[in-house]
């Protein structure tokens, strides 16, 4: 085994094949690219990158699934041989999925999607990168080696690394239900592990302490839920409280870095950039071309480029935010902002930009009266001892108001005009009052 050192984990061990995916270039290329865009013009200490997260990532699914799997026995399979044999499977399974799903991210991250091809989103480069890179081979060897130990049956392929982590092909013969559902919301539900990782790392590297919550305590009542078709990660009832924290701390996120204000403009104003210097105003479609595009060689072109707004980045010439709604706007406050803002446009054209953003923090729905849910949409409470099931919506007041998106409206404003734009707007709202 070998061993990174983690600044959120501690040591994170890898085996040698999984050091062979690490190791190549299209993984290598994670280490330039920054993991919350242009963050670190606001917060100077979020230089980390998806590197360090993707290996945080498959630290962590290995971590819960450990957990998970030690409390109940032949949660797969009523034969100990089968049971056992799965178990190991399904293990690397998720390790390669938690090291492998971000390596289709454009430069600059979620930052510069929108200069992907009409239609492409950077889950299609990952999967073109499992693929069709060296990194497939690497699986591929991974998949012969589990084949020899446990059978053919245990085979490890991309295809069946994105089968799982895509969870579409349902009508697959070789998708296996609802192991593969299981497996999947490890990286993707309101208890995944790429959210514990990311929080977490965001939260240190930015140097706030909103994205802090009890990873220790989270994990160890985390619990399989099973009932008929159904198989999902739940929580003991002893870790309500440690589950509200790990929610809350997204949310807090969100708000407070993510929808920073002057990171939202600052994002703006890189894709502006790099619509003015990447071929054709967009990244390759091509993923062996599009690996060869990461933050240094998009800073190196802003570099050597004299176009107006590329000087204006290089510079950090930030517009100021004149006008923002609250955070969950009602939709007469995000109008009105937007009837201010063409108003100000006519007036002062570029000198004004608009963004609005509309997202929930977790995807959590309203509690209807089924307590004993087998849909598996929502989070599921188990009682340690007696075994009985419940709606974490049911029980917990504090994420109950936390269903509604939050969405943020604003108006920014060169600074040499932003004051006569505040007056401006105080003349528009007093005109608009009369």
């Amino acid at each position: 085994m070998f061993q990174f050192r983690d600044p959120v984990h501690g040591f994170i061990e890898v085996s040698e094949d999984e050091l062979k995916i690490i190791n190549s270039l299209p993984f290598q290329r994670l280490r330039n690219i920054h993991q919350l865009g242009t963050t670190y013009l606001v917060y100077h200490g979020a230089e980390h990158t998806r590197f360090g997260h993707s290996l945080g990532v498959m630290h962590l699914t290995s971590r819960v699934f450990d957990a998970v799997t030690s409390k109940t026995t032949k949660l797969f399979s009523d034969d100990d041989n089968e049971n056992m044999c799965k178990t190991a499977w399904y293990r690397q399974i998720l390790r390669i999925i938690g090291l492998t799903h971000d390596l289709g991210h454009a430069p600059f991250s979620h930052a510069s999607e929108e200069l992907l091809e009409n239609g492409v989103k950077h889950e299609d480069y990952t999967r073109s990168i499992i693929f069709n890179t060296e990194i497939g081979d690497y699986i591929r060897d991974i998949g012969k080696q589990f084949k020899l130990k446990y059978g053919d049956i245990y085979d490890i392929t991309p295809e069946l690394i994105w089968m799982i982590y895509e969870g579409t092909e349902i009508t697959n013969e070789k998708f296996i239900i609802p192991d593969f559902f299981f497996l999947r919301s490890f990286m993707d539900g309101e208890l995944d592990c790429d959210k514990m990782d990311y929080l977490l790392r965001d939260s240190l590297y930015c140097g706030v302490t909103y994205g802090k919550y009890d990873l220790n305590r989270f994990v160890s009542t985390l619990v399989p839920y099973k009932k008929e078709h159904t198989l999902q990660l739940a929580i003991e009832r002893g870790g309500i409280q440690a589950l509200e924290e790990f929610i809350l701390a997204r949310y807090f996120m969100f708000i407070q870095v993510y929808f920073h204000k002057t990171r939202r403009y600052l994002d703006k104003a890189l894709v502006s950039c790099l619509k003015t210097i990447l071929p054709s105003g967009k990244y390759p479609k091509d993923e062996n071309e599009f690996v060869k595009w990461d933050d240094v060689r998009v800073l190196n072109l802003i570099s050597q480029s004299n176009e107006p707004q590329v000087i204006d980045f290089k510079n950090r010439k930030v517009m100021t935010c004149i006008k923002e709604s609250k955070a969950h706007g009602e939709k007469f406050e995000k109008r009105n902002i937007k009837l201010i803002y063409n108003h100000l446009e006519k007036i002062y054209n570029d000198k004004v930009m608009y963004d609005s953003v509309d997202k929930a923090a977790h995807k959590l729905t309203p509690f209807v009266g089924n307590r004993d849910d087998d849909s598996g949409k929502g989070i599921m409470i188990v009682e340690e001892k007696t075994g009985e099931v419940g709606n974490l919506m049911e029980e917990s007041v504090i994420l109950a108001s936390l269903v509604n998106p939050i969405g943020i409206s604003r108006i920014y404003a060169s600074r040499e005009i932003s004051k006569e734009a505040i007056d401006n707007i105080n003349d528009f709202l007093a005109t608009s009052e009369d």
